[in-house]
């Protein structure tokens, strides 16, 4: 990666995500998260923003 693409990627604007669910759900989604960002050198030196809101009710009572 050249150091034009990580000064344009710490310009960038963070990448948003937003989980919401129970804890051993969010957490899952989060793993998974972290292996694909892992993988992708075009993340690299981006910044991202993650939401979390664990809510432990069954997903039919809180939508």
């Amino acid at each position: 990666m050249t150091t034009l693409t990580r000064i344009v990627n710490r310009l960038r604007r963070p990448l948003r995500i937003r989980l919401v669910g129970p804890a051993d759900q969010t957490a899952a989604a989060l793993h998974g998260l972290a292996h694909m960002v892992s993988r992708r050198p075009d993340m690299a030196d981006r910044r991202i923003r993650i939401d979390l809101t664990i809510r432990e009710k069954p997903l039919q009572e809180w939508r």
